[in-house]
Formats: structure tokens, C-alpha cells, sequence
């Protein structure tokens, strides 16, 4: 099983909220054991280590933890350039680029969560942590700029039935979101040439379309209240990208994603996960 966890599971296993000890001590057993693997998003490490409330004990603490779980060898880029890349690809030769950071980031990083764990804590190196807030700030004006395409799908939204399913509301607008991805990327051309539809079949492309869809839909049709600015979903096309299993605490997250239509990604709760992976406290 290779599952992907964003930053509110991994903070559960951190405070044990859901899980014991012996949870996360089976877990490791079946890593070793290469039952399971986790891949861990660059996100989830940006999200850790530039959280101002922690002292640093704790972020070395957590750090300690997440690595027991997830390798750095195969952390997923950042969702802006997860994205782009497999635009390009796509327009390119039709299929998906490499999801992982380079080696010469993983050696960074790695270099640099070595020298904040040897100094407990005190010391982490200025180059990382302006590498780590840039990732932020892109992500940041991804999500503003998604936001700002789905509000034009809003604005339309008048002239959509107004008891329209999910499936062909998703049929209606994502392609014009798919579209607007590769102008942005440079590559609409291209892209229109091997078929918009078949970008939509990128795992990543399609969940980061139809997560946002799926949040638009809910404030349009199902009426409940908007999400705001919401950055969590962008953990969704990592998952998508690279494993079978996606594990989030936030149920509307599990919900949106879920309904997207993704084959072979199953969604999960921390407790299923822990089901599903055979940590003990979890089975009984």
C-alpha cells in the first residue's frame, strides 16, 4: 500500500489523537516490512516547519516523527509545479511527468533537517527556510488564482440547472478550467491538440480541477457555506500523483475528493487507515 497523509494526520500521530503508541509502532512494522510505504508532499514539510507556534523542540519532535514514516527520497513537488510539469508533459508526449523533487532539493532538505535535529531544534539553515516560504507564497497565488477561476464558474452558474449532478457539472466546467491551467503553462495549444479531455485524465490535473469544483458545487447547489481560501486541498493532486491511499482528517476534504472520480485512490480517515495498514489498537 503507498499512501499519502497530509499535515492533519501526520498531527494526529504527533499528539496521538485517534492513535496510541503501539498505532504508530505497527506502522513502522509494516514500513520495514515494505507492506507499506508513505509519501510524504513538501507541503506537509513547509506546513511543519514554518509553523510559528511551535518551539523547537517540538518541530524536531514532529520532524522525527514524520521521517520515521515518510522518506524524503520521495517527497512530491510543490502543487504549482506538480501541476505544470504534467501540463507540459501532457502537451509534450501525452502522459505525466516525474512527481518527485529533484535529488539535488531532497539533498538540501535532507542536509538541512539534519542540521536542525543536531541542534535540537535551534538552528536551521536560511536557505531552506526561504526555499520552504517560497514554496508557501506559491502555493499561496495558486490558490488565488484558483479561487479567482472558480468564481468565474460561479458567475455562470445561473445557467446551469439548478438540480445538475456533480458528474455533469464537473462534464460542464472542468474543461474550461483544464484550459485555463495549460494558457497558463503556456501549453494550450498543444494541449487542445491531444485533447482537453485527455489532460483531464492527468491524476493530478483532474483532482486539483475537480476538488475545487467539488467545493464550488457545495456553495452553488448544495448550499452550505463557502470554504474561504482554503489551502488543504492542495495535498489532493500529490496523492493523486503517487499513491493509492489518501488519509485526511478533514471531512469535507474526504468528501470533495472522493466524489471527483479518481480510480485506485481510496479515501480514509486516520482510524480506517489504521485499519486498513493493521495497526494493532485500531483492529480491536
Amino acid at each position: 500500500m503507498i499512501a499519502y497523509l497530509d499535515t492533519n494526520v501526520f498531527d494526529h500521530l504527533y499528539r496521538k489523537v485517534g492513535c496510541t503508541s503501539a498505532d504508530i509502532a505497527d506502522l513502522r512494522k509494516a514500513i520495514y516490512g515494505r507492506g507499506l510505504s508513505i509519501t510524504p508532499g513538501i507541503h506537509v514539510l513547509e506546513e511543519m516547519l514554518l509553523n510559528r507556534r511551535a518551539s523547537p523542540q517540538e518541530l524536531v519532535a514532529r520532524l522525527k516523527l514524520t521521517l520515521s514514516l515518510a522518506s524524503i527520497r520521495r517527497m512530491v513537488k510543490p502543487c504549482d509545479q506538480l501541476l505544470a510539469d504534467d501540463l507540459r508533459s501532457y502537451a509534450a508526449n501525452g502522459t505525466p511527468a516525474r512527481p518527485f523533487i529533484d535529488v539535488q532539493i531532497q539533498n538540501a532538505i535532507t542536509q538541512g533537517i539534519a542540521e536542525r535535529i543536531e541542534s535540537d531544534g535551534e538552528e536551521f539553515s536560511d536557505e531552506i527556510v526561504e526555499a520552504l516560504a517560497d514554496t508557501k507564497r506559491r502555493k499561496e497565488r495558486f490558490v488565488q488564482g484558483m479561487n479567482a477561476t472558480l468564481r468565474e464558474v460561479s458567475s455562470s452558474a445561473e445557467t446551469v440547472p439548478a438540480d445538475i449532478l456533480f458528474d455533469d457539472y464537473f462534464k460542464l466546467t472542468a474543461p474550461r478550467i483544464a484550459a485555463a491551467f495549460a494558457l497558463r503553462a503556456g501549453v494550450l495549444e498543444d494541449c487542445r491538440d491531444r485533447g482537453i479531455d485527455g489532460l483531464l485524465e492527468i491524476r493530478s490535473v483532474r483532482s486539483a480541477i475537480g476538488i475545487a469544483l467539488s467545493y464550488s458545487y457545495r456553495q452553488s447547489f448544495e448550499k452550505t457555506p463557502a470554504l474561504g481560501d482554503s489551502i488543504d486541498y492542495l495535498h489532493a493532486p500529490a496523492a493523486a500523483a503517487t499513491a493509492e491511499v489518501f488519509v485526511s482528517a478533514d471531512s469535507h476534504l474526504r468528501d470533495a475528493i472522493a466524489r471527483v472520480g479518481l480510480d485506485n485512490l481510496r479515501i480514509m480517515n486516520l482510524t480506517e487507515f489504521l485499519a486498513a495498514s493493521g495497526a494493532s489498537d485500531a483492529t480491536n
